[in-house]
Formats: C-alpha cells, sequence, structure tokens
C-alpha cells in the first residue's frame, strides 16, 4: 500500500514523466524556441497587480529546494498559489483508487507472464513485493517504477504547497485530479502495457538521464530539457509518443492558462507547473503573451 508521501511524489509526478518524453517534439533547436531560458516569469497587464510563473522539476535535491531571492520575493509577495492540483486528502485517495485494477483481474493476467516477472524483478529492486504490485495498472506501476529515488519527499510543488498553507495564502489547483488520472486512466490497455514495457526497458538509463535533467534546471535551461527529451522521443513509440504530445502537453497548456486567464485578472498570483510546460510556441508562456500579457523573465 502507498503511503501518503508517495501519493503526494506521484501525483506531483504523474505528468512530469509524460512531459519529459513528449515534449518538445517538433523543436529543432534550443536557441529558436521561445523562453528556452529562465525559470520565474513576471506577467504583467496594465492596472493589474503582477503575477507570477514558476518552472518546478519534480526533485527534493537540496540545491532545488534553495529557492533563489528572486522566488522567495514573488513567492512572499503573492497572495495566491496555483498549483497543477490541490495535494488534499481527497486528491490523494483518489490517486490510490485509480491506481488498481477493480474488475477482478491480476496484473499478470494483463501483462502476460514474461512481462510480469520482469515487472516483479524491477519491483523488487524498490522493496515491493510480488504481492505490493498484484493489482497495479499498468501505467501506474510504470509511474512507480520511473519516479526518481526520494531523499527527504519534500518536493519543489509540495514545499510550496506546505508553506503557502501555513501563510494562510488561497491554495487552488488549475485542474483536478480526476482530469489528470483520465490521461492515463482512458489508455487503452495495449498503450497502458507499451508505456510500462518501454519503462522496464530503459530503468537503467533513468538515472542518467534525471540526473542530465537536473543539471539543465539548474542552469535555468528550459532550451536544453527540450534537446533532452528530442533523444528520448526517437527510443519510444513515437505514435503513442505523438498521441500524448497533444493530450498532456498542447491541450493542458491550453486549459491551464484559459482557467488562470480570470484570475490573473485581479493579479498577485503565483503559479507553479512543471517548467517544460513553459516555453515552445504551444507553451503557457507564449500562450500568455498573445493574451496581452508582458512577460518578463525574473530568474
Amino acid at each position: 500500500m502507498l503511503t501518503s508521501v508517495m501519493l503526494r511524489q506521484v501525483i506531483s509526478y504523474l505528468l512530469i514523466l509524460f512531459s519529459l518524453f513528449l515534449l518538445g517534439q517538433t523543436q529543432a533547436a534550443s536557441a529558436d524556441v521561445p523562453f528556452s531560458k529562465g525559470l520565474l516569469f513576471k506577467l504583467e497587464q496594465t492596472g493589474v497587480p503582477p503575477s507570477y510563473l514558476f518552472g518546478t522539476i519534480h526533485s527534493d535535491e537540496e540545491r532545488v529546494l534553495d529557492f533563489p531571492n528572486e522566488v522567495e520575493l514573488a513567492f512572499e509577495s503573492s497572495n495566491t498559489l496555483y498549483v497543477e492540483i490541490d495535494m488534499d486528502a481527497a486528491n490523494l485517495l483518489a490517486a490510490m483508487t485509480s491506481m488498481f485494477l477493480d474488475d477482478g483481474r491480476e496484473l499478470v493476467q494483463v501483462l502476460g507472464e514474461p512481462l510480469y516477472q520482469q515487472a516483479v524483478e524491477a519491483a523488487s529492486t524498490l522493496g515491493l513485493p510480488e504481492v505490493a504490485i498484484r493489482h497495479y495498472k499498468p501505467w501506474a506501476l510504470a509511474m512507480m517504477l520511473s519516479m526518481p529515488p526520494a531523499k527527504s519527499g519534500q518536493f519543489m510543488d509540495l514545499v510550496l504547497y506546505q508553506r503557502a498553507v501555513g501563510a494562510n495564502k488561497k491554495v487552488l489547483g488549475i485542474e483536478t485530479i480526476r482530469e489528470q488520472l483520465d490521461l492515463f486512466d482512458t489508455l487503452p490497455e495495449a498503450e497502458q502495457v507499451t508505456f510500462l514495457r518501454d519503462t522496464l526497458n530503459n530503468l537503467d538509463q533513468l538515472p542518467t538521464i534525471f540526473q542530465a535533467l537536473l543539471e539543465s534546471y539548474l542552469k535555468q535551461d528550459l532550451g536544453a530539457l527540450l534537446v533532452i527529451n528530442e533523444q528520448l522521443l526517437d527510443e519510444g513509440d513515437k505514435q503513442l509518443n505523438k498521441k500524448f504530445q497533444t493530450l498532456v502537453v498542447d491541450d493542458r497548456n491550453l486549459r491551464m492558462v484559459d482557467r488562470l486567464l480570470l484570475p490573473l485578472n485581479q493579479g498577485g498570483l503565483f503559479i507553479a507547473v512543471g517548467a517544460l510546460h513553459l516555453p515552445g510556441e504551444r507553451g503557457m508562456l507564449r500562450l500568455l503573451e498573445q493574451q496581452g500579457y508582458r512577460v518578463v523573465r525574473i530568474y
């Protein structure tokens, strides 16, 4: 059974993993990508207090959690925190419920014996016995196996969430947990199995990938993240990648920006989303610019 800390990791990581593998599919070079540098941007509109859009990464490393002064000042000056989803108890329960098969079958019946045994062996390296994964859905197990090892469990989005609650700031989710989970739950089972198989076949590469992503993030180099991602695209199921480029990245960027427009008219927001939602022609920053906001890089 998942602990609440693990569930928070899953919630914050669900869309980040697909972003790593899917975002930037059509970008040719980082130099040509709009907003390829920076992690914190001020959103300015005449007559309205400024708001801020901050790109996060799923890491609990001290270097990541040591927020620069620019981020601290922007966070403190804002009265409302927007995160991708609200990390309350109800959402944790919804995440837990959605991760398990509910039709009477076990995972081995979905995967077949050879792939299931490969999954069991991989799970054992994380301290998960076979009985613990027996009823997982394929996508959920892929997520669990793909998460970088946690040290403190205090990931960026969770830290910001806890600080905002402690400071009595208003905290709101841009999307619902159901919207995020449905991106995976409504996947045809064959595609879920493909996702798990690709994950199992590339587990040995993940530490190197995550380290490269982390170093690029710390350099505020979103363009470099896209370049790393382009290299990953060639190794997976290209048809599945194309499908999720639209569902998980482009459509969500449009939805999040659309839902933020009304509260942005009041100003005073600190918006924290996965960093890979920021750059590019279809990224949130370009979409906000097209809505008339002046976008200024702060950090």
